[in-house]
């Protein structure tokens, strides 16, 4: 494990948390885009239970990075915990081992946040290496420009589909709260994966009161068969599983909305 300097929370810099499992044919380009970025940011890597070559491809970084090893996987969730736990910066991006980010993702994502914003996301572009063709963009049409948005202006759209992380960052706090393990208190569906990754923005839209967004597709994602999301598309049986499974926690945040409305008409601080 390379050690980092760690000096506890810092508003400028931007931790890049990359989990990773398996992936060590793709896992650089990860890496560079996230070393690369043009503002102040630490790159941490995190491997829970990878098989493959991934030691060797993380240490041709050497202390440019700050490497996590565990033997054992215990899922997806245990791993960006792991990584968001040893964060420096008060802000974490969250980079998938199989997408990467523009040179400019994070310096553009931080000029679109202050003490209103939970969380900015830039426009995407999707690349199906398998197939080619043109690019096909996400976000880009959701709102006039680039600016601080209230929640309001694009609640009912977010509730419609969901943001990846992949295209965001968040606050440090919220990303703890977020990255819970199992189900939801009142939840009966779970799908491997599947949870978080949208709770992570609707716990921002409950705490914070406007979002940033980046018009320009500054991150990639890269579309595959290893993909879950893609293979879970794939398969009837599964796409129901992973539709259930975001419905769960759509409807938690509809809850949780409720029960703040209540507290407010109960005089309840």
């Amino acid at each position: 494990m390379t050690e980092l300097k760690r000096t506890g929370g810092d508003k400028s810099l931007v931790s890049i948390v990359i989990p990773t499992f398996n992936r060590a044919k793709i896992l650089q380009k990860a890496i560079d885009s996230s070393l690369a970025q043009s503002h102040d940011v630490e790159v941490i890597i995190v491997n829970h239970g990878s098989t493959d070559n991934t030691d060797e491809i993380v240490s041709s970084y050497g202390d440019r990075v700050y490497y996590i090893k565990r033997d054992r996987d215990f899922g997806p969730h245990f791993c960006w915990l792991d990584g968001v736990l040893h964060a420096n910066g008060d802000f974490v991006h969250l980079q998938f081992d199989d997408d990467w980010i523009d040179v400019n993702f994070i310096r553009e994502s931080m000029a679109v946040f202050d003490e209103k914003v939970g969380f900015a996301f830039s426009a995407v572009n999707l690349v199906d290496e398998n197939k080619g063709g043109p690019d096909k963009k996400m976000f880009s049409d959701w709102l006039p420009t680039t600016g601080i948005y209230p929640k309001r202006k694009i609640e009912r759209r977010i509730l419609r589909t969901l943001i990846s992380p992949g295209a965001a960052v968040y606050r440090k706090q919220i990303l703890l709260d977020a990255l819970y393990q199992g189900r939801l208190p009142l939840s009966k569906s779970e799908y491997h994966g599947v949870g978080p990754d949208c709770l992570v923005t609707l716990l921002s839209m409950l705490r914070y009161t406007h979002i940033g967004y980046v018009k320009l597709p500054l991150a990639t994602f890269r579309m595959h068969d290893t993909s879950i999301t893609i293979d879970a598309h794939q398969d009837a049986s599964k796409k129901e599983q992973l539709k259930r499974a975001y419905k769960e926690v759509k409807r938690y945040y509809r809850e949780m909305k409720a029960l703040r409305i209540l507290r407010r008409l109960t005089g309840f601080n």
